[in-house]
């Protein structure tokens, strides 16, 4: 279910110009003065604040490409005269910029950087209008310590955007206005609650916790569950009719105190509403939703790890009844000091287990009666459900972190449910990092496509793309080497059955942690919203 929040989606994304990189024109703009670098080797502080001089420097030329006022010297330059013209018939007082330096290279007599440029204005047909894009410039200073731009190369991988309606919009502050707790509790980071909590309840810097939507209160309406590290409770957030939230009252018993990795919305009990899962180190907790006023602890269900990654649901055996699999990136062998750690194959994770549910809240352990047990010892960070085959039974798709991912099949044979292991038979092994995984018919061929997310590494494409790349390595391991850096992957499913790299247009996710299909603009296509982290700093040496 979508959450229900008032977001303003971007409506259509259109690509301006080409990746490939042309001649840069001069900037005849302002000149900072700072203080000169001594060092060959500049330390990571003075690269920070040249960094931010540099940003304050292309926001001045930022704002005179959305006032019209572009410098002589760039008349001639057609890709930034036809951005500027597109801001002539704003309003001024809509118009903002943004520029962010998030690469800087010191050379000899110069300095190199790209840098990301965002900007927004409303024009007077009242569409809104915005454009993202990336570019490179050279700098230099003279002994004085003067900094000088020289160069202002061509924008690259531009996205432009008119619609009627605007991209996307911060609505926390206004959604969390009338529950103080926000403030008091979510808002502050994780390093002021370290200083405040004892490790003993679990809490810790390398934690996974994770959130829930689901209507609990049966209005219609999604809730926000937010799961919380050992001595802080979770929260349940009620979707109220304004669109704002409000913190369920204490009496839904919603405030566990335990360490929560996972939680999941689901209906257990086949009686109409939202139960709900945890996964805390005592097991998953099984929670049953009573007339949408509170939750009934139902039960535990054991396992043999502790460090839940993902809880996902499913009723792969097709009797009516919802079952549970759990998956664990860590188990007890990744803390074997015998254990054989490889970044292309490890073999050291958790141990995955599923769940059949045979109604009134009971379950049994059956991961190696349905044939799960097989390659079942990996970091497996994201699991997804869906019928790939449509013979009629749900499929299993798990992405693994350091190897490779896995695809269970989900057949019958005499007269079982069995799962049959054959991403490499159908060319979706996709050895990596794997951390997400989204199932969509994105070309509207009547076969489901996926989407995994990866790791990707613009630094590491270029180091292990070198023909002196660690010579002396076998050729399987480079390709595994390139391949980690490579980024996410797009497979468009065949008529065949098999599947097949769509190419290079979707790899640049960054480091995606999350992924999901969604149509967001009502079009009838699967647009794609990729989560990521790890933004690259201004540090010359940075990854």
């Amino acid at each position: 279910m979508c959450l229900q929040l008032p977001v303003l989606l971007l409506a259509a994304l259109l690509l301006f110009s080409s990746c490939n990189k042309k001649e840069g024109t001069d900037f005849d703009g302002p000149k900072t003065k700072v203080r000169a670098v001594q060092s060959e080797k500049p330390t990571i502080k003075e690269s920070e604040q040249l960094a931010a001089q540099i940003e304050s420097e292309l926001i001045l030329f930022a704002q005179r490409i959305v006032s019209g006022d572009l410098p002589d010297s760039f008349s001639d330059n057609e890709n930034w005269s036809q951005l500027s013209n597109r801001f002539l018939n704003s309003s001024e007082q809509s118009r903002n910029v943004k520029v962010s330096v998030f690469e800087i290279r010191h050379e000899r007599s110069t300095i190199q950087t790209v840098a990301r440029m965002e900007m927004k204005a409303r024009l007077n047909n009242q569409n809104y209008f915005g454009l993202i894009t990336q570019f490179e410039s050279t700098w230099s200073k003279n002994e004085d310590g003067q900094l000088k731009v020289l160069k202002i190369g061509d924008p690259e991988q531009t996205v432009l955007n008119e619609s009627p309606v605007l991209w996307f919009r911060d609505e926390t502050d206004r959604l969390t206005a009338k529950e103080p707790t926000f403030a008091e509790h979510l808002s502050r980071g994780l390093d002021f609650w370290l200083k405040r909590i004892e490790s003993i309840h679990g809490i810790d810097a390398f934690i996974n916790n994770g959130m829930a939507l689901g209507d609990f209160d049966g209005d219609g309406r999604d809730d926000i569950y937010v799961c919380q590290p050992g001595g802080l409770p979770n929260r349940l957030f009620l979707h109220q009719a304004d669109n704002t939230i409000l913190e369920a009252p204490k009496k839904t018993g919603a405030n566990y105190l335990d360490h929560t990795s996972a939680a999941l919305f689901i209906d257990i009990d086949n009686d109409g509403d939202q139960d709900l899962t945890l996964a805390t180190p005592s097991g998953i907790v099984l929670l049953e939703n009573d007339k949408h006023q509170s939750f009934i602890r139902r039960g535990i269900l054991q396992t043999d790890e502790v460090d839940c990654h993902s809880l996902s649901a499913t009723d792969f055996d097709l009797d009516g009844n919802l079952d549970l699999l759990i998956t664990f990136a860590l188990g007890s062998r990744s803390l074997d000091n015998d254990s054989s750690f490889r970044f292309d194959d490890a073999r050291d994770g958790g141990s995955n287990q599923l769940f059949r549910g045979h109604g009134k809240w009971s379950f049994s352990e059956v991961t190696a009666l349905s044939g799960l047990s097989e390659g079942n010892d990996r970091h497996s960070l994201a699991a997804s459900w869906h019928d790939y085959d449509l013979d009629g039974d749900p499929d299993l798709y798990i992405a693994n972190d350091y190897g490779q991912n896995q695809l269970y099949r989900n057949d019958v044979r005499d007269g079982s449910r069995l799962f049959s292991e054959i991403a490499n038979e159908i060319g979706i092994e996709d050895r990596g990092a794997g951390m997400s995984v989204s199932w969509a018919d994105y070309n509207r061929d009547g076969l489901p496509d996926l989407y995994v997310g990866n790791m990707y590494s613009n630094a590491g494409k270029r180091i292990t793309g070198l023909s002196g790349f660690m010579p002396k390595n076998k050729e399987e391991l480079t390709k595994h080497y390139r391949r980690f850096a490579k980024g996410n992957t797009l497979f468009k499913q065949e008529k065949n059955g098999a599947f097949i790299d769509s190419g290079p247009a979707t790899t640049m996710g960054r480091w995606a942690w999350s992924s999901v299909f969604a149509d967001l603009n009502n079009d009838g296509w699967e647009d794609l919203i990729v989560a990521n982290g790890y933004i690259t700093g201004p540090r010359p040496d940075d990854l």
